[in-house]
């Protein structure tokens, strides 16, 4: 931890700065790291590992959330395909079971 905060939320705020600062190209909005800091500071006192928390949900269940569970509502890469028949009744593929 560095100056009340994990070293992810530091870059998180130093990233989130830069960002807004070469967007608008003013020194001033260089001010705004110690408000977003002073959040920051309040989160990690909540959990210190808040950030790692975010982190590990964005890569599971925000990544999941864009590409299925909208659709299927589950979370999986690829969704389950069912070979369902058609209107006479015949399946497209036909299921085999191999006994070893």
């Amino acid at each position: 931890m560095r100056f009340g905060v994990t070293y992810a939320a530091l870059l998180l705020n130093a990233a989130f700065t830069m960002e807004v600062f070469l967007l608008t190209k003013n020194l001033l909005v260089l001010l705004l790291m110690l408000p977003v800091h002073g959040i920051c500071m309040l989160l990690c006192a909540r959990d210190a590992r808040y950030f790692d928390l975010l982190l590990m949900w964005a890569k599971t269940r925000l990544l999941a959330y864009f590409s299925s569970i909208r659709f299927w509502k589950g979370a999986s890469y690829s969704p389950l395909l069912l070979d369902l028949p058609d209107r006479h009744g015949r399946r497209k593929a036909i299921a085999t079971v191999r006994l070893s």
